[in-house]
């Protein structure tokens, strides 16, 4: 560091001591947001608090949140349902009979139980009118008390016992008193017709109870994905990031994860795609899409020159409205059934300058791996760029270029920031305090008057390079 440098950290240390002596609030900020130098949970200043292991401040997944409660468009809901409702489709009762077994399944199961008794009864409804009218035409009734005439049906005298006849019949219980014989042709085929027609029914409701009840529609209920997305900095490449994790031992078989960017989109010749579907590259720490869900695992979409998140900052990305859609499929090994199990982020959901905390730990006294899923959703606040990817690699690049070494681009870059908005504010303090006040004063979100930090930089640097992010107090800065 040069002469200039110490001259102007040594200055810059009697200011803070001097400015803690005649300390003033901003008007706008409160006394516990005067003794605290953090932005809010989402829009870390990253740097602006002196973030390690031991002081970090972990965001839980019941922390308050910063936009107001607000209906939005979504249209993955956070238990994986499809939010979709379809109207105004021709026939489309007679669609849905046209495929009965899968509407059957489909359906609820009041409404299945309902079918299941219906048909039941209309069945033995149907063939007791059978028997009664063959007895009727056989003259059965006229000759009950005649012991010499031969019935079709033994013991039939009305409607009633023609229906006990038929429940008989149909579920072959056989009691022994009604009894059909040979005299008349007719009941012998209308005996076979009710056992076929018994057996048909019975088949077929026992193979729809056994297909809805080993759907793999409620293994969602067993798969987490976490609450909220990140964004920050993984191996110098600024990434997206979210958490999927499943609660059974049982292995998830060839699971497979995508991530599907929604948002309005206008094309070259002037039409309006409301919903604009884009698949974003995933992967899992250096493998592919496949991920194995031994335990918690955290999905990474590297924000590069394909990606649509290339030229969006962490303002873009909060003013921005667009919808993450993840979708995991696999097979349950228990069943061998494929499964799909979804969810969704919208931009509001997405936490800048955030990462996730460790939930995996290693029991010594019993040898097993612990997952704290109490932890599931927490996240912690790390240095992050608030440009875009696109800037951020610009001027990583430009600056490693110009100083040969990384880190000492780095430190640079920390120094000429530092020493613009100390110049701007009198202390690094009220710096600090004002950038917080300038990002919650727009909807407690807008960061625009991030740029007025850095054409203030651009202004002051004689070098002229735009500087991207707010470095933290710590000598040796890692970006």
């Amino acid at each position: 560091m040069d002469v200039e440098q110490d001259s102007f950290i040594r200055e810059l240390n009697r200011k803070q001591q001097t400015g803690q002596a005649a300390k003033q609030t901003h008007p706008f900020e409160s006394a516990d947001s005067a003794s605290e130098d953090t932005l809010p949970g989402h829009l870390s200043l990253n740097g602006l608090t002196n973030i390690s292991n031991s002081s970090r401040k972990t965001y839980q997944s019941e922390q308050k949140r910063i936009l107001p409660r607000r209906n939005r468009k979504r249209l993955v809901l956070k238990n994986g349902t499809t939010n979709v409702v379809i109207k105004n489709v021709a026939k489309k009762r007679q669609r849905y009979l046209q495929d009965l077994f899968i509407t059957l399944v489909d359906i609820q199961w009041r409404w299945n139980l309902l079918v299941f008794a219906l048909g039941f009864i209309i069945t033995w409804l149907g063939f007791a009118i059978i028997w009664w009218l063959i007895n009727f035409s056989h003259g059965d009734f006229d000759h009950l008390n005649d012991t010499n005439w031969e019935p079709c049906v033994h013991n039939i005298k009305s409607f009633a016992s023609a229906f006990l006849f038929s429940l008989e019949t149909q579920h072959t219980i056989g009691y022994g008193f009604r009894y059909i014989n040979e005299e008349c042709p007719e009941a012998v085929f209308a005996l076979c017709l009710q056992s076929i027609t018994g057996v048909i029914i019975q088949c077929f409701i026992v193979g729809m109870i056994f297909a809805k009840f080993s759907r793999p529609k409620k293994r969602q209920q067993t798969l987490m994905f976490s609450r909220n997305a990140i964004v920050c900095v993984r191996d110098g490449k600024l990434c997206l990031m979210f958490r999927v994790g499943d609660m059974r031992k049982s292995t998830v078989i060839g699971a497979q994860i995508s991530l599907h960017f929604i948002k309005k989109k206008t094309t070259r010749e002037g039409e309006f795609i409301p919903y604009y579907h884009t698949l974003l590259d995933v992967c899992y720490d250096s493998a592919n899409d496949n991920v194995l869900l031994s335990w918690p695992v955290v999905v990474i979409h590297e924000i590069n020159e394909t990606s649509p998140l290339y030229t969006m900052s962490a303002e873009a990305v909060v003013k921005d409205t667009f919808e993450l859609v993840v979708i995991l499929e696999g097979t349950t090994a228990s069943t061998g059934q494929s499964f799909q199990a979804k969810s969704s982020y919208l931009s509001h959901e997405v936490l800048w300058g955030h990462r996730f905390e460790e939930v995996i730990s290693y029991c010594k006294d019993t040898g097993d791996f612990v997952v704290d899923f109490g932890k599931f959703n927490n996240t912690y606040e790390v240095e992050t760029p608030l440009c875009s990817a696109q800037r951020f690699y610009e001027f990583q690049k430009a600056y490693t270029m110009n100083c040969g070494n990384p880190s000492v681009a780095q430190k640079k870059v920390g120094y000429e920031l530092q020493k613009a908005y100390t110049l701007s504010c009198g202390t690094l303090k009220v710096a600090q305090k004002k950038l917080n006040y300038e990002f919650q004063k727009s909807s407690s979100i807008d960061i625009g008057s991030s740029n007025v930090a850095q054409e203030t930089l651009m202004r002051m640097d004689t070098s002229h390079k735009p500087i991207f992010f707010v470095p933290s107090r710590k000598k040796n800065f890692n970006m």
